[in-house]
């Protein structure tokens, strides 16, 4: 809402035709952009359902004035086009672009509206800020507990708004397949050990590059949380069930070999599954839990899918509810 608000404001100050606010990110093929609000001239505007850093580096690369307003020393860029001008003002983060502010004007704007834009836009970076500071555990900069539940709720309103679609519309089981959202549940195997051994800086040390690994080893549209302690979960958006299990190891072995100086080897386990609409958030965790303490029992440095140890008869299913004359049964039973 606030982004809206900034990219309408700013629109009007500017008098542009359009304007949008752009989420961007260095990768390694340089920067990449993606839109996080936008509005028109005549009162439209919208969002788009992507934070501000949330952003895969194999998305949309950016285009030539964005990569000129990032690197520009003072943050701005514009470019003639036909009977407009593109304009470009970048928001910075300790020194580092993480949003782009892009008007399209009919000329260029005074000094004075262009730097009333800056001022405006630098106060939606400090905003950026405050939320990282609400919403980041304060330790790796992931996203900490408190913002998990909402985060949660949206996957699995995702995930119950694309079975909604599966059944309404003509769709490839491949298509339908790739619609699925998972939850896994991380612990970093015997992690009391390495605290007790080498003290709790090496523990936190641990935790830190813990986090690089996962931040490094899935997209930027999956969200990433400390969940408490050396606890962390995973939410993964639109993978297939052979994927997410070839996504979910990729980590476990990225881990595995990573070098942890003093420590040594560090090893994780996980459980995971599928989100289920129609299960209570709580269930849904509490599934993905159990899989995780199968592999804390059985070994750990493991992954496993609570469906798949459930199907094998490793563990118990979910007890299903009693029916309405098993319960009458149960309440003459209590009465003969």
């Amino acid at each position: 809402m606030i982004a809206e608000s900034v990219v309408v404001a700013a629109l009007e100050i500017l008098g542009a035709r359009s304007a949008l606010l752009h989420g961007v990110k260095p990768s390694p093929h340089g920067l990449v952009s993606v839109p996080v609000a936008w509005a028109v001239r005549g009162g439209i505007s919208s969002t788009t359902d992507i934070d501000h850093l949330d952003l895969d580096e194999n998305l949309i690369a950016a285009d030539p004035l964005l990569e000129e307003c990032a690197n520009s020393s003072g943050g701005f860029a514009s470019v003639q086009e036909d009977d407009h001008l593109r304009l470009a003002f970048s928001i910075s983060q300790a020194n580092t672009t993480v949003a782009i502010f892009e008007g399209l004007c009919d000329g260029p704007p005074s000094e004075a509206l262009a730097e009333c834009v800056r001022e405006l836009l630098s106060i939606y970076a400090e905003h950026l800020v405050l939320l990282d500071y609400a919403e980041l555990d304060t330790l790796t900069k992931l996203n900490n507990r408190k913002t998990f539940d909402e985060n949660f709720d949206r996957f699995i309103a995702i995930a119950e708004q694309a079975q909604r679609r599966s059944t309404d519309e003509p769709i490839t089981p491949e298509a339908l397949a790739a619609k699925h959202c998972w939850l896994g549940v991380i612990d970093i195997d015997k992690f009391k050990r390495i605290n007790d051994n080498f003290g709790h800086l090496f523990g936190d040390e641990v935790l830190l590059r813990v986090a690089e690994v996962m931040k490094r080893s899935f997209r930027g549209s999956d969200k990433l949380f400390r969940f408490g302690g050396e606890e962390f979960i995973v939410l993964l958006r639109f993978v297939t069930a052979e994927n997410a299990h070839l996504v979910f190891d990729r980590f476990r072995q990225a881990v595995e070999h990573h070098e942890f100086p003093q420590v040594g080897q560090v090893t994780c386990s996980m459980g995971y599954i599928q989100i289920d609409p129609s299960l209570a958030p709580a269930d849904i965790l509490g599934r993905a839990d159990e899989a995780l303490y199968f592999c804390k029992e059985n070994g750990r440095n493991q992954i496993n899918r609570y469906e798949t140890l459930v199907q094998t008869g490793l563990i118990e299913g979910p007890v299903a509810p009693a029916s309405n004359e098993d319960l009458q049964a149960d309440i003459d039973a209590l009465f003969d």
